[in-house]
């Protein structure tokens, strides 16, 4: 791939999160001690503008990018093969490569969701035609459940549907991850749903964004207490791992301790 960097206006339309997951992810793939590989991500990360890249250097999170990201792929891998889906949906897909870097069973296929300016652009760098599974990618503001659920429901309605979410809910607000979670909910009623996405604890969010504003960027991060979000929405969480800032080992429910920095598996509750 070119090694030249897009031009300014195109970089700046496209998230800093999205540069920073796959400039992580890239520099992992790098590192011989690492345990992540993601040979796409460089594809991207070498388009990361240098004011975006500078966040890295006043944080530790890079061990947590690296550590979600392989332990949503062992949940993802987990789920689809232990269970049949007919779709997965990727909330905040970014330019996330597991339909190209992860073996899919032949029943399934992926919807990404995301913002044009990410998906245009991961459509040059990234074309679905090259996915080990069939890839449709669909623009959608994800901060507008209802456009969501509109779009959506064509792709999962009566189907049953596996959700992935990384390294997005931190950017949302508990009342926008609430609605989220039921515009998911709703897309995908009546035929089985799971979701795994990654949260961040207040404590661990108010870091981040303290180091993000030390970087000169104006990232803001969000954390849950606990799973009221999800829950209010019908998911329940069946699966709880860890991420290596967790300040707390201890199962979390919406009325007592509190949720720690980890990777949730959740279910939909059905009536």
């Amino acid at each position: 791939m070119p090694a030249t960097r897009p031009p300014l206006a195109e970089a700046e339309q496209v998230p800093a999160t999205a540069y920073l997951t796959a400039l992580v992810r890239a520099r992992a793939t790098a590192d011989p001690a690492a345990v992540l590989r993601d040979p796409y991500a460089e594809r991207f990360a070498h388009r990361c503008p240098d004011s975006i890249a500078r966040i890295t250097r006043h944080t530790a999170g890079t061990s947590v990018v690296i550590a979600r990201t392989l332990t949503v792929d062992h949940l993802l891998s987990e789920l689809l093969s232990a269970e049949p889906w007919d779709v997965c949906v990727n909330l905040g897909a970014g330019f996330d490569a597991r339909t190209h870097r992860l073996d899919w069973p032949d029943s399934c296929r992926v919807v990404e969701i995301d913002c044009a300016p990410v998906l245009d652009l991961k459509d040059r760098l990234l074309p679905v035609a090259t996915a080990r599974v069939p890839v449709e990618r669909v623009r959608c503001d994800l901060r507008e459940p209802a456009a969501l659920t509109r779009l959506l429901q064509p792709h999962t309605s009566g189907r049953k549907t596996l959700f992935v979410a990384e390294g997005l809910l931190a950017y949302l607000s508990s009342g926008q991850v609430r609605a989220l979670a039921g515009a998911a909910g709703e897309a995908a009623a009546g035929a089985g749903s799971a979701w795994i996405c990654d949260v961040l604890s207040p404590a661990s969010a108010r870091t981040l964004t303290v180091a993000a504003r030390a970087a000169g960027t104006t990232l803001t991060m969000h954390g849950l207490t606990d799973l009221t979000a999800f829950e209010t929405a019908g998911w329940h969480c069946e699966h709880l791992e860890l991420l290596p800032t967790a300040r707390s080992p201890t199962q979390p429910t919406s009325t007592g301790r509190q949720l720690p920095d980890s990777v949730l598996r959740l279910r939909k509750v059905t009536p």
